[in-house]
């Protein structure tokens, strides 16, 4: 039966998404192994074929099949979303894994917007995926950050109640020194400067008072 299924979908990319939906993963797996689908063959709504799999939580498959040098790592589908807005959105633990490869491709574009001008990270925030969104600004290349991305990353890592104060200043931390190592624009960067000039006492807020007033007025003046 295997095998006759496989030869019936010779030829026919629009075939591996039907298999997806039936959860053949191994028909996929040896049909783009022998070159007989492109990786690169899209859905109806644009998605490719690793994509897919993503979504389908095939994650082993996944990374198998990054490693294929054809592979259009950047490809958008309808919506504009490139594989790291889809993957930017995914709660597994594997992500983690799938990131730090997708990061090591030289290919690899972090900073494309989708058609609701989002980034990869903006899509992470969103989510609330905190160590996909650091992930992501450990990229040298990614730079494409605006002070409303900040904000909500802010909202996000430092104002949520969520987090103790070591945790708050520790992300702060992380998110100064990766963005001061980054072309940004002037507003991000004069921004990204002011919080460091006043770090020491940004510090002294959270950890003698819990509070996040001085970091929050400082992005709030740079926004108005």
């Amino acid at each position: 039966m295997k095998n006759r299924n496989y030869s019936s979908c010779k030829g026919d990319s629009s075939i591996v998404f039907s298999l997806i939906k039936q959860e053949r993963f191994d028909l996929v797996e040896e049909m783009i192994q022998n070159n007989e689908i492109d990786v690169n063959a899209v859905d109806v709504v644009g998605n490719d074929v690793v994509t897919r799999l993503l979504k389908a939580r095939q994650y082993d498959l996944v990374l198998k099949l990054m490693k294929k040098r054809n592979w259009d790592v950047n490809h958008q589908n309808d919506d504009g979303n490139t594989f790291g807005h889809i993957l930017a959105q995914d709660d597994s633990v594997a992500t983690v894994l799938i990131i730090e490869q997708l990061t090591k491709k030289k290919n690899y574009l972090p900073n494309i917007k989708n058609k609701r001008g989002e980034t990869a990270l903006d899509r992470a925030i969103n989510s609330n995926y905190i160590c996909c969104a650091f992930k992501i600004l450990e990229d040298k290349r990614f730079n494409n950050i605006s002070i409303f991305s900040f904000k909500n990353l802010f909202n996000v890592t430092i104002k949520n109640s969520l987090y103790g104060k070591y945790s708050k200043i520790t992300n702060l931390e992380i998110i100064v020194d990766s963005l001061e190592r980054k072309e940004l624009d002037q507003n991000m960067s004069e921004l990204v400067q002011r919080i460091s000039d006043n770090m020491d006492l940004i510090k002294r807020d959270i950890m003698k008072h819990n509070r996040v007033d001085v970091i929050e007025g400082i992005i709030e003046q740079s926004i108005s």
